[in-house]
């Protein structure tokens, strides 16, 4: 059912499309939407003023989509309402580029050609202009952890970003603009939703004015029961008369979000203070170790994070000086093989602890005509690990130690979760400059370089070297260092179409959890080894406004990922250096809007040009592997008087394996050789109430498609992508 083919990718050049760009945003205090015949270029109008939306992702000044040295689209709070988005993932997998992905328990997003593993730290994600990645893993969070209810709009920016933003801005940067309080109507909203397998969601944002500052307060919470399905999995458990066993993958998952904002008026005007709190819980899934636990986890994180931020504009100067504290605790009760395996009770292990990043930054911009500017900073990171407030496994698992239950069942104390740096914070320093030209040469060309330093240092414990007499180990040290540069070249012919060259490199310094991890079966470190990943990458890429009605955009690129890091397969969890993979592609894109109705559409195409294998438990191939090298999305939106009615599919195209996948041949008969090509619809209607509430139903999955996203590696199983959803809430405004 629903299954596209396309053969032939060049010919779906004119398939163009995107849901970045575009959106009806609604009228401050209308009680009902006008009628469609009272203006019947209303939607044409919003499309223009969307497509004329200033970003400043891209190079960190306010500039059209069409102008800024880089791929990026927009992305309203009107739009995401329509199609019932609820999630960054949600966002990204219309893009053009993005296929949705998995990898253990967590729905990554995989980007050009490139599968996205657990940490999903290729992307880096922005909030109001401030870094937000995990600071012990470098994760992006992507899925539903990440409420958007808080959020005014997206930027979405496809491609390398490091030569402004530094580490994991390889595949991409999300920039979420946080909602100020003069945009909040009728003293703010809120959203109820009720859906199959227990799924409920939460979401209330108000905001105003007090003295000498306004506020925005936002809460959002979400739990779910899950996909949950019997599988096979990675244990080879047989059946008592013989063939692999079948468990049911435990998925439950809930998570809230407390996000406040606190902006200075009059005599405080620049001044800004957030708080974030961010709780999740979550089963694994397939397990830690692609084993499904026989008996229940327990496994929590949150975060919480402060930003204090001032900044002054005078004349063409400006000036901004910020400071972000995240704190990032974990308490995990893991399950990693069952009883009667090969630890004949089991192997659980009980970790609690957190970590603490300190991040100051310092920037002056100036600026000069039309997008002439100068932008110059200077950034710094502090890690921060004193060790766990409570470690401990009915088995040795201390470096060094026996791998041996305990003989009479009682817990073993663990050493520190990341005791290579315990004691010793790691410290990141950045410099970066770059220059725009603005318009020259008659208002033709537009010239943007840029170029960053970062340096990471740090004392170590050298935990393979026999520690002192008062048991204190030799300290070492560890140093990372890159540079970033970038040129990009827009060339206008007129207000309405540009032809953009973009050069650029990215890196990812590897994050404390993958360099420093010891004593516990969750994660292993490779600390002499392991090198940072980057990635080079040239672009060209047309943006043309046809007129009132349409935009489209094409580019193509080639991007070179050296030193990619993943979990090695012969290696329990050690983070390791897999392969250096080149990729080119074609990613196409049209948004639309006439009258009532409104839309986009995208296709996308990535073909694997050269590849350097560094791990040896993987084979090499020509092909693309683990996702699929061809992508489509289409979304059509229309908005009557009353009703509103939107409908989004997402086509994944056919997913190789590498050869080494079939390296286990009781496992290798139980999947298919490669993963079948799946669409995907979604669909969302609203109607209006009354002046304030609006009722809302849909479905995702709503044809209950039987797709699967590629498990990596040598195992007997996909990931079942979730089944039909059917939902209904109520929206109050």
């Amino acid at each position: 059912m629903f299954k596209v083919r396309l053969a032939r990718p060049w010919l779906c050049l004119a398939l163009v499309a995107g849901p970045g760009l575009w959106g009806q945003a609604q009228k401050a205090n209308e009680a009902v939407r006008p009628k469609v015949d009272e203006d019947p270029d209303k939607d044409l109008k919003e499309l223009q003023e969307l497509l004329n939306t200033k970003i400043i992702s891209v190079s960190k000044i306010a500039q059209r989509p069409i102008d800024a040295p880089g791929i990026v689209g927009a992305v309203s709070q009107d739009q995401i309402t329509s199609y019932g988005w609820t999630s960054l993932n949600d966002v990204l997998g219309s893009q053009p580029g993005f296929s949705p992905s998995q990898d253990y328990d967590r729905r990554t997003m995989s980007a050009r050609g490139v599968f996205e593993g657990w940490n999903n730290n290729h992307l880096l994600v922005l909030v109001d202009g401030i870094p937000m990645n995990d600071n012990i893993y470098g994760t992006a969070y992507t899925w539903e952890v990440t409420p958007l209810f808080m959020a005014k709009n997206l930027e979405v920016m496809r491609g390398p970003g490091s030569a402004l933003y530094g580490s994991n801005a390889v595949a991409g940067v999300i920039s979420i603009n946080t909602v100020k309080a003069e945009d909040i109507q009728q003293g703010g909203k809120a959203r109820l939703r009720f859906g199959d397998r227990a799924t409920r969601s939460l979401d209330f944002l108000t905001g105003g004015s007090a003295d000498q500052f306004s506020y925005v307060a936002s809460y959002s919470t979400m739990a779910t029961n899950g996909n949950e399905y019997a599988s096979l999995d990675g244990s080879g458990r047989v059946l008592p008369g013989g063939g692999l066993a079948s468990f049911n993958t435990r998925d439950h998952r809930n998570n809230d979000y407390f996000f406040a904002k606190l902006d200075g008026l009059f005599n405080l005007d620049g001044l800004s203070l957030q708080f974030h709190q961010q709780r999740w819980s979550f089963d694994t899934g397939f397990g830690w170790l692609f084993v499904i636990p026989d008996v229940p986890e327990s496994m929590n994180e949150q975060r919480q994070i402060f930003v204090l931020r001032y900044g002054k504009k005078t004349g063409d100067l400006s000036q901004e000086y910020s400071v972000r504290y995240q704190t990032h605790a974990i308490d995990w009760n893991t399950r990693y093989y069952p009883a009667g395996s090969a630890y004949a009770p089991g192997l659980s292990e009980y970790l609690k602890t957190s970590a603490d990043e300190l991040f100051v930054r310092a920037q002056g911009t100036l600026t000069w005509g039309e997008n002439g500017s100068v932008v110059g900073g200077l950034e710094a990171n502090r890690f921060t690990y004193d060790g766990d407030r409570a470690h401990y496994s009915n088995v040795d698992l201390n470096n060094g130690g026996s791998f041996q239950p305990s003989p009479d069942g009682s817990p073993i104390p663990l050493r520190g979760f990341l005791q290579w740096t315990q004691g010793d914070p790691v410290l990141r320093t950045a410099a970066y400059l770059q220059v725009a030209t603005g318009r020259i040469l008659n208002d033709v060309l537009d010239v943007t370089a840029g170029l960053r330093y970062d340096k990471q240092n740090s004392d170590y414990n050298a935990l393979d070297q026999a520690p002192s007499a008062s048991g204190a180990y030799p300290q070492k040290k560890l140093d990372y260092s890159k540079v970033s540069p970038r040129l990009g070249l827009v060339f206008h012919a007129g207000n309405d179409y540009s032809f953009k060259v973009l050069v650029g490199r990215a890196f990812r310094t590897p994050s404390p959890a993958e360099t420093f991890g010891a004593n516990t079966y969750a994660l292993a470190s490779n600390i002499h080894q392991l090198q940072p990943e980057t990635s080079d990458s040239v672009e060209l890429a047309s943006d043309w406004i046809l007129n009132k009605n349409l935009n489209w955009r094409i580019n193509a690129y080639q991007a070179k990922m050296k030193n990619l890091i993943g979990y090695s397969a012969t290696n329990n969890n050690l983070s390791t250096n897999l392969y250096t993979l080149t990729t080119r592609g074609v990613e196409t894109e049209l948004l639309w809007a006439s009258g009532a109705w409104s839309g986009f559409g995208n296709v996308s195409y990535a073909k694997r040009v050269d590849e350097t294998i560094l791990d040896s438990s993987i084979a090499a191939s020509r092909d693309v592997t683990w996702l699929p090298s061809q992508t489509a999305n289409l979304g059509v939106s229309w908005k009557g008087e009353a009703f509103n009615v939107a409908l989004s599919a997402h086509y994944q195209g056919k997913t190789l394996r590498r050869p080494s996948d079939s390296n286990v041949p009781v496992f290798a008969t139980q999947r298919p050789g490669s993963v079948d090509p799946w669409t995907s619809v979604n669909l969302r209607v609203g109607y209006r109430l009354g002046s304030f509430v609006e009722a809302e139903a849909g479905a995702s999955n709503a044809f209950d498609q039987k797709g699967y996203l590629a498990k990596n590696f040598q195992f007997p199983f996909d990931y079942r992508i979730d089944p039909r959803t059917v939902w209904v809430g109520i929206r109050l405004r």
